[in-house]
Parts: structure tokens; sequence; C-alpha cells
């Protein structure tokens, strides 16, 4: 099962696939009497309120789907042509460091013993299709090509073999960098937050693929290409720490709420975008996310 949003008849869209073809979920919970659960909401938060109603659990969804299924009711989208919108726009970016030996050694890092972690914030999220900002001043900026785990609901001192009661779904993420910057920033003794979470610096989607569909995620392969030129390859049997692991650590010490999201790090060969160049990021079974590097 996928969840997305588009653009139909001018107003963003919930959609979901359970399997055959995107439909309507949005007017779905409308014809059943949710109407008031998702209007009046800034759209790129609706699927947070959503998710804290439980209204994503994908046995409510199928249970709206089976009861439209039974009533006939045309709740099909014809979404040929139409590009995704941003699917959700997380509460917080939890973005694991040096996830890959062969990245942390590209970078001159030893690779860690634990888990090294810093945050991203809502102002960074694009959908697919949106350009990638490339701001004056701050030298080379990069891709990353990455693994994106939401949160479906609370969680704090979550054991990893519970992991999974916390996990919505999984989705493709470029933890775009402005490498130079946070060099820069690092040798001051000063956070890479600026250096990260500029505007348009969190590309992801094109959908939030449900854990049920996406796992497992062993062996699933993560390639960028910048202009057809594939630029990383990698694969998640590599991940230092896999998500299990990743979610016990960091709910140890931050409380994860749903909406929030965790990037789980980039394999070898992050490289350098430039003005009119398009990446891609590709992760097998979850999604192609593409976007045009803009200079502003």
């Amino acid at each position: 099962m996928r969840i997305a949003r588009f653009l139909c008849a001018g107003r963003p869209t919930i959609a979901v696939d359970g399997g055959n073809g995107y439909v309507d979920f949005g007017a779905i919970l409308e014809s059943r009497g949710f109407g008031s659960e998702i209007k009046g909401q800034d759209p790129d938060r609706r699927m947070i309120r959503m998710l804290r109603r439980g209204m994503l659990d994908e046995e409510f969804i199928r249970e709206q789907l089976e009861s439209v299924k039974r009533t006939g009711g045309g709740f099909k989208l014809d979404i040929e042509g139409k590009m995704p919108l941003l699917p959700l726009r997380p509460g917080k970016i939890v973005c694991i460091a040096r996830n890959w030996a062969d990245h942390a050694k590209e970078g001159g890092h030893e690779p860690p013993k634990h888990p090294v972690y810093f945050a991203k914030t809502d102002n960074c999220a694009i959908g697919y299709g949106e350009s990638i900002p490339l701001p004056e001043g701050f030298g080379r900026i990069d891709h990353e090509g990455e693994l994106g785990v939401l949160i479906s609901r609370q969680a704090t001192r979550v054991k990893a073999s519970d992991y999974g009661d916390y996990v919505l779904g999984y989705t493709v993420f470029n933890d775009v960098t402005a490498r130079e910057f946070q060099q820069e920033l690092a040798r001051e003794g000063r956070p890479w937050y600026a250096a990260k979470s500029m505007d348009g610096f969190g590309p992801l989607g094109p959908a939030i693929v449900m854990r049920a569909e996406a796992e497992p995620i062993a062996g699933k392969r993560i390639r960028v290409w910048v202009n057809g030129k594939l630029r990383q390859d990698g694969k998640t049997d590599d991940m230092l720490f896999k998500v299990p692991e990743l979610i016990e650590e960091i709910t140890r010490h931050v409380t994860l709420v749903p909406g929030d999201m965790i990037a789980t790090g980039t394999p070898a060969g992050v490289g350098e975008l430039h003005d009119g160049d398009v990446v891609a990021v590709e992760i097998d079974g979850i999604g192609r996310l593409e976007n045009p590097v803009k200079s502003i």
C-alpha cells in the first residue's frame, strides 16, 4: 500500500494505492462522514493530523476501501501526467551521519561505533519535481540519497525488537548539504544545522510505502544519478546501524512523534550539484525521486 498526494481539480488530494491504482482517499473519508477530520488544515500537515487520529493505519485504510468497494463508489484517480506533491511535511527529520563505512571514509572519518545523528527542520522539505535551490555564497552543494523512515505514533525508549509498531512506512530522501559551509562550521566547532536545513534541502517522496509492502528493507539498493550518470550505488545491508537499532538509539534520548522522519544515511559517492542539473534518487521497491537544481 502507498500513500501520496496529487493536485486534482485544483486541490491537493490524499491518494491511496491499495494494489489497484490510486483512489481519492480524502473523498472516501468525506463520503464516510470523516470530512471534518481532514478539512481546514494546512494541506502539507494534514497527514500528520490524520496519523495522530489513527486514520492512516493500514487496517483503517483497508476498512474504508472495502466499504466503498461494496457500495460501488467511484473514487478512482487518473494521475497520468500529474506530478506527485510533497507527501508529508515531517515535523522533524533525524538524520544519521556516516552510516555507511565507505561514506565515512570518503569524508575523512572513521566509521562510528555508535549512531551519530543531527536534525533537519521542516522548512527544507520539498516534493518530487520541485527545484533544489543553490544559494549563492556557500560553495559546493552535494546530493546524498537516503532511505526515509516515517514514524506512525509517539515513540519513547522503544526496544529494537518493537520498532515495527512505530513505523508507518518508508520513502526516498535526498539530504542536500552545503558541503563547504558544513566543513567551515565544523572547523569552528559550530553545529551543522545551517548547512543542512536551508530551504529546499530535503526533497522527499514521491510516496510513502507502507511497512507491510516495503519490508524487508535488507538488500535494497539506493542509487543516485545526476543528469543520467550514476553517482551513488549502495545496499541497505551495508548500513552500519539498521532501522530497528536507530529507532532504539534515537528514542533513548529524543521522543519521536507521528510524522517525524529518520533519514538513515547515505552510501559513498556524494557529489556536487550545479545549476540545471537533474538529480534522481531511487530505492528498490520504494520509488524514484527526481528534482531539478536551480541557482537562486
